[in-house]
């Protein structure tokens, strides 16, 4: 039986020496959350194992007493280094101020005290004994009992806390989990089974110290997260962006409140990750690709666009364990970016006309003026004029562009009164316009009058003499439609585009402002022929009502 205390004393030598090294470790990483209060318990868990082991190889002697007095100087370092280390890595710091360690520190001050002045009220001695690991009977006080239960209650709260941490930690730290489990178990079972039964041997030590070297690879070694629970979760739920953390067998081990939302399910935790993204089939795809480094990729969805950032994670031996996924959703930057390139096209539009377009009835009206002084002759006025009216009807229609946008005072508007309205302010030479609707339509005034407008002047300037153009409505939309040439029909799908023409008098502009218009009502503009052989303005997506009787001329209507 001696030969089995001494080489107990020897383990217990060689444990103290391991964690005092490791203790030393820790310190030197105390940048990290938890390794300070974990050097603490390290260290005093050196002192108890060293004094453990003087006691051990003393046995039987006045000094494995002292001894067995003096290691309560680690015991007391190694509780309290347990529940300051629970409260700092489990994000409880608010309750480490200087209260709490002063309170800490009574327990262990009277305990030392009395161990010193007093050992008695710890325990007493009923002589010697060969078969117990002191050598001596030994019978304990009540103050002794005092000290196991504060212990108890310290290392039952530092037990809920880590227990609680460890297990909401998330399956992809499933490891570092076990280890925080086996940590909290070790110290509870050596400790119940030297007080409560007949085993010789006090194996608490050794157990304490097995936690510590357990918690010293869960934080420092294995990372287990590198920042504190209650961190980690904050910082991931307050991510606007989705987030899924999928293992290595391409499950699904975490996801945050954005993510829930996105795939519409509350309960995804360890499905595969096929599963989950089967409504998302770009994003399935993504996701259940191995990577090897970061990537990122954009996926779209109806009328929704995404951001997608996968990022391996990878363990301390370099192996890859899962990926890590985050989802932001970019529609709104897509649509700013639509808006701006929208904006640039217009912006390159209007230098193009400023630049080349206006250039030619400004020489036009530059050698008219020239002409006109040289000789007099009042035709090169008239040259000049139509020089300027063409400037000025490009100018006009450019602004339009420029000033395009989203409408803006729409109200309800009476077909019949926009079209008259429109006709008087064109050239229509011989043209006759028929109404034939007494719809309404809801917009701006000022850009529906600039839709009939050059809907009219196209008609008219490309329709040939005497064009009838009518107005019609349903229920899809209203239409413009004259009876003139027509446009073939390999060229319609180019009429809508800036410049295209085909007339030397025309600007090019005229269908685009239509275009223009119709985009920033949210409505859709076609050219197709009509039933005479000529154009048809398509304008559908409108919604259109009855207009009332007082607004509006019911019937069939023509002028001249």
């Amino acid at each position: 039986m001696v030969s089995v205390f001494v080489g107990y004393g020897f383990v217990l030598v060689a444990s103290g020496v391991f964690v005092a090294a490791l203790a030393m470790y820790a310190w030197e990483r105390r940048d990290r959350v938890g390794a300070k209060p974990l050097a603490v318990l390290l260290t005093g868990q050196a002192i108890w194992c060293g004094c453990a082991a003087a006691a051990v190889l003393s046995r039987g002697t006045w000094w494995a007493l002292f001894w067995s007095r003096a290691w309560y100087v680690g015991v007391a370092l190694s509780v309290a280094g347990l529940f300051v280390f629970a409260l700092e890595y489990t994000g409880h710091e608010k309750w480490l101020g200087r209260r709490t360690y002063v309170v800490l520190a009574i327990e262990p001050a009277l305990l030392l005290v009395a161990a010193a002045v007093t050992p008695s009220l710890l325990y007493t001695t009923a002589g010697q004994s060969p078969a117990r690991m002191l050598g001596w009977t030994i019978v304990s006080g009540d103050l002794f009992w005092a000290h196991v239960v504060y212990s108890y209650l310290l290392i039952a709260v530092s037990s809920v806390l880590i227990i609680r941490f460890a297990l909401s930690s998330g399956e992809l730290y499933r490891k570092q989990v076990y280890g925080f489990l086996i940590a909290i178990f070790l110290p509870w079972a050596g400790n119940i089974a030297y007080l409560f039964t007949d085993f010789g041997i006090d194996t608490t030590p050794m157990t304490f110290a097995a936690t510590g070297v357990v918690l010293s690879w869960t934080v420092l070694r294995a990372g287990f997260l590198d920042i504190s629970p209650v961190a980690h979760r904050e910082v991931v739920e307050s991510l606007n962006s989705a987030v899924f953390v999928v293992d290595g067998e391409d499950r699904l081990t975490e996801i945050n409140d954005a993510g829930r939302e996105l795939i519409g399910c509350d309960d995804a935790v360890n499905e595969p990750v096929a599963d989950v993204f089967a409504e998302w089939p770009a994003l399935r795809d993504t996701a259940v690709l191995g990577v090897a480094s970061e990537t990122r990729t954009e996926i779209a969805r109806e009328d929704r666009y995404f951001d997608v950032h996968v990022t391996p994670l990878y363990d301390d031996r370099n192996h890859c364990v899962g990926r890590l996924i985050l989802v932001h959703e970019m529609t709104e930057q897509k649509t700013r970016e639509r808006q701006l390139e929208h904006r640039n096209q217009q912006l390159d539009r209007f230098a193009s006309v400023v630049s080349h377009d206006l250039r030619n009835p400004l020489n036009v009206a530059d050698g008219s003026l020239e002409l006109a002084r040289e000789t007099g002759d009042p035709k090169h006025f008239d040259r000049l004029e139509r020089a300027l009216d063409r400037m000025t009807q490009l100018i006009d229609e450019m602004l339009t562009l420029a000033r395009g946008g989203s409408t803006t005072e729409a109200m309800t508007l009476p077909l019949p009164a926009l079209a008259r309205a429109a006709w008087e302010h064109v050239e229509t030479g011989d043209a006759t316009l028929r109404v034939d609707t007494d719809r309404a339509v809801v917009g701006n005034e000022e850009q529906l009058l600039q839709v009939f407008e050059n809907a009219f002047r196209n008609s008219v300037e490309h329709g040939g003499d005497g064009v009838t153009i009518t107005v019609t409505a349903d229920d899809d939309g209203f239409y413009v439609v004259d009876d003139g040439q027509g446009i073939p029909e390999a060229k319609r799908e180019s009429v809508f585009e800036h410049g295209f023409t085909t007339s030397d008098e025309g600007t090019g502009l005229g269908l685009a402002i239509i275009e223009h218009v119709a985009e920033s009502h949210g409505w859709d503009a076609a050219i197709t022929e009509s039933d005479a052989g000529g154009v048809k303005l398509l304008i559908t997506g409108v919604e259109t009502t009855t207009t009332p009787a007082e607004n509006a001329a019911i019937g069939e209507y023509t002028y001249n």
